[in-house]
């Protein structure tokens, strides 16, 4: 994933619902860093789709500096968003207020 920033440390999951909502996951930040965030995607990829700066369509992912800013987005489909919530950067859904 060469097209990754050097200043990527983390990832933030998102989904749209069939209602048109925006469901968010709890931002994961890596403790490696760009390698770490960058094996994770990798491993996405063998589930589906994985494209960063691609078109959005339901499923997606932000790419996180240190500060928590975006500094990407990755476009997902539904195997790769599962595989990366379920098995390799598990993370809970962000509670709503």
């Amino acid at each position: 994933m060469s097209d990754l920033p050097q200043e990527a440390v983390g990832l933030k999951l998102f989904k749209i619902s069939r209602r048109d909502e925006l469901i968010a996951c709890e931002g994961v930040r890596f403790a490696r860093g760009r390698p770490a965030v960058d094996t994770v995607l990798r491993r996405a990829a063998i589930s589906g789709r994985v494209e960063i700066g691609g078109k959005v369509e339901d499923h997606f992912a932000d790419v996180l500096d240190d500060d928590g800013q975006i500094v990407e987005t990755v476009a997902l489909d539904a195997r790769s968003y599962r595989a990366l919530k379920t098995r390799w950067m598990r993370c809970n859904l962000e509670k709503r207020p």
